[in-house]
Parts: structure tokens; C-alpha cells; sequence
């Protein structure tokens, strides 16, 4: 388990941080590579929510829409970093 993909590692019943929206991304990423190739896609659930230039403006939009609920936000055709969190970028702390 890593901190990173595991919302709560006390709780056996806990769902992946961000499952769904891997999930989804997976799912249909070579539909999202022919339509939004080298857009940030900002992916809440299983919804693709928007295609943008940049990923500041993913990331704005999603903190706009969300707060401090996880979305993910991908690059389409690009291999995800590992432990990336974007709040850390923006100087947002996770506490609550």
C-alpha cells in the first residue's frame, strides 16, 4: 500500500484515492488520446469534466468546482509521476 493511492491504510474497507478516476481514465484512454491528445483532462469520478491547455487551469477549475475533494487531472498520453499532489504546487494545505 502507498500513501499516495490508499485513502485511509487503517481501514481495510478504504477505496483507492482516486480509483474511479484512474479507472475511467484507463478505461478510455485511447479515446481521450484521439480527441484531447496533449490536453489536461480534469477527471472527477467517472466524468471527464474538461479538456484544457494547461494544467494550471485544470487544476484552478478543479480546485473551483471540488475545493479540497480529489480530482485527477492527466495529460493525456503521458506516464503519470508517481506521488504527485497538486495542492503542493499551489501551497494548499491537505490539513483539515
Amino acid at each position: 500500500m502507498t500513501a499516495e493511492l490508499e485513502s485511509d491504510a487503517n481501514d481495510p474497507d478504504a477505496k483507492p484515492l482516486l480509483g474511479e478516476e484512474i479507472s475511467f481514465y484507463e478505461s478510455n484512454k485511447e479515446e481521450f488520446i484521439r480527441y484531447h491528445i496533449n490536453r489536461h483532462l480534469l477527471i472527477k469520478g467517472s466524468r471527464l469534466i474538461g479538456s484544457f491547455e494547461s494544467r494550471d487551469q485544470a487544476i484552478a477549475e478543479g480546485y473551483r468546482r471540488y475545493g479540497t475533494d480529489p480530482f485527477l487531472v492527466r495529460l493525456t498520453g503521458e506516464i503519470p509521476p508517481i506521488g504527485y499532489v497538486p495542492a503542493l504546487d499551489l501551497g494548499i494545505p491537505l490539513c483539515r
